[in-house]
């Protein structure tokens, strides 16, 4: 399903596609998103992350003194193999549908219609109840959710989580249900801004990251973490850097493909 998103005072009309997660300019200009430009930057992490995913899946389907026969064998390299792919799957739906409550709850406030009830999901509620508590430990007002972007100067679109005045500054907040806080989102953040202040005019002095606990941490520990930066120039320096490589590969890709439909 496609959106319009008009920009720029009615110069520019962004269309995103929900269910491809792209972006079109004026209906017909693909344009790339910030996700998957930064998406260029390797996360080597990942990789014993899935290991160990697939570790305990075998630690779950083995038995001591199990035998194995050959459908047993093949049943339990399918596992491990997919292992990594369900964890992800699990992980990526329950951080969907906090982002999706988060959204209701700040445009039913920006629009003052009532606010969405709490899910039962404990790891969706404790989540929920973390992002309430940072509101109430810091002075903020949101101003923005799920505000759609787009670079004239630079060709890149996005969506930015919330815009909001946190503690008397004017901020780009990214919500984040991940496991830890990586620099590489910051090059998310800094692009929404470079953007919005491109198109509004307005100066934006901090990025902040909001990452929510999806199981409630020990006692006297915050069920949130927050990072900011103001070293904007740098990161938005190393995001272009991205765009240009993520540019090189889908070009190489396109090519690719030319080549082969003209050889075959």
């Amino acid at each position: 399903m496609e959106k319009i998103y008009s920009l720029y005072n009615g110069k520019i009309k962004l269309v995103f596609d929900e269910s491809k997660h792209t972006y079109k300019v004026n209906e017909n200009e693909v344009v790339y998103g910030v996700t998957s430009i930064v998406s260029v930057i390797s996360k080597p992490g990942l990789v014993y992350w899935a290991a160990n995913a697939g570790a305990q899946k075998f630690t779950e389907f083995a038995k001591p003194g199990m035998v194995l026969d050959e459908v047993l064998i093949k049943q339990m390299a399918d596992l491990i193999r997919s292992a990594h792919v369900e964890s992800k799957n699990k992980s990526a739906d329950i951080g969907t549908m906090i982002h999706d409550w988060l959204e209701q709850f700040l445009k039913a406030g920006l629009e003052k219609k009532p606010l969405p009830e709490k899910p039962v999901n404990p790891e969706m509620r404790n989540a929920i109840d973390a992002f309430l508590e940072w509101t109430k430990q810091n002075k903020v007002k949101f101003l923005e959710s799920e505000r759609k972007v787009y670079s004239i100067k630079h060709k890149y679109a996005g969506t930015c989580d919330a815009v909001a005045m946190v503690n008397g500054k004017l901020t780009i907040i990214d919500f984040k249900t991940t496991n830890a806080v990586y620099p590489e989102m910051f090059l998310q953040t800094v692009a929404y801004q470079k953007a919005l202040e491109e198109e509004t005019g307005k100066q934006f002095t901090h990025n902040l990251i909001l990452r929510l606990y999806k199981e409630i941490p020990e006692k006297g520990i915050p069920p949130f973490e927050v990072i900011e930066t103001t070293n904007h120039e740098e990161n938005f320096k190393t995001f272009l850097a991205c765009k240009r490589i993520y540019e090189w590969q889908m070009n190489g890709k396109r090519e690719m493909i030319l080549h082969n439909l003209i050889n075959n």
